[in-house]
């Protein structure tokens, strides 16, 4: 489908990307671009991708460039990239947070360079290579950002490298992107990160930890993922995460008063509502987390 794919962050997303592309056929060349040499070097081991080179070796001949690095350096490294990139080049990313990026992407590109910003919904609690996995993306939500900008060809095609992976490619705008993951993704790895802390603050921290069962598990599965990341993806999307806690904030709120005022009614006609709505959530997806 691909000639040359080169990502950029061969990491947990970056890696399970390179690892479906190599083993499925999607790219007859795949080519890593990672400032962590012994990341790099696993990465050739396990089949990530096919080699590594430097950000200006490594885009010689190009069709694709996905940024796999953390949030915060993404635009530096697509900055680096500029000299580099062929005509016809398609350009996409897979950050949790679009807006910023959408736009200042968009800008600095020159004509015939396509930017398509890109997120898939999948992950694991787990940093580099060595976690990555082929099967990651099976089954689960893909977004593109276009915008009225956006090259239809290019956008075509990612759609279709997206299916090649097993995942559902759906589009959204950049703006509704971030409103819904910081409800979705973001908010929930505050909630997992704020109940782990209050037991870590209790004078009874390790009997509790030591009693915890399955439900304090997995409710806070997500905070055991890499806080440098979360706190670039929280500060990146801080307008709509603040926003996102105060809606939450009302939800606790009316629990709360069903409790104080012991109205049964308001407290069962809460929960019953979120037993519904969790029902119809669907279950084929294998590795969902946020991103």
């Amino acid at each position: 489908m691909f000639n040359k794919i080169v990502i950029a962050g061969v990491g947990l997303i970056g890696g399970s990307l390179g690892l479906a592309l190599c083993k499925r056929n999607l790219a007859n060349e795949v080519v890593g671009v990672e400032a962590n040499k012994d990341n790099l070097d696993l990465a050739i081991r396990v089949g990530a991708v096919h080699s590594g080179a430097t950000l200006a070796e490594a885009l010689v001949g190009a069709e694709l460039l996905i940024l796999a690095t953390p949030i915060g350096v993404a635009l530096g490294v697509l900055e680096m990239a500029l000299p580099y990139l062929s005509k016809g080049t398609i350009v996409t990313d897979v950050g949790s947070v679009k807006g910023r990026l959408v736009e200042r992407a968009e800008a600095m590109l020159p004509a015939g360079i396509h930017f398509v910003g890109g997120h898939p919904m999948a992950g694991l609690e787990v940093a580099g290579v060595a976690g990555a996995r082929e099967d990651l993306f099976e089954g689960a939500s893909y977004l593109l950002t276009p915008t009225e900008r956006t090259d239809r060809v290019a956008l075509t095609r990612l759609k279709q490298l997206i299916e090649g992976l097993g995942a559902k490619p759906m589009e959204l705008a950049y703006q509704e992107h971030d409103q819904a993951v910081a409800i979705i993704s973001h908010l929930p790895h505050l909630l997992a990160a704020a109940l782990v802390n209050t037991v870590s603050a209790d004078t009874k921290e390790q009997l509790l930890l030591d009693l915890a069962a399955g439900g304090f598990r997995d409710t806070t599965r997500i905070a055991a993922s890499n806080p440098m990341m979360w706190r670039d993806i929280l500060l990146t999307n801080r307008s709509q995460v603040l926003e996102a806690i105060e809606k939450f904030r009302e939800q606790l709120n009316l629990i709360e008063q069903g409790m104080l005022r012991f109205d049964s009614e308001l407290l069962v006609g809460s929960l019953t509502r979120a037993q519904n709505v969790r029902s119809t959530l669907p279950e084929n997806r294998k590795y969902c987390l946020r991103k």
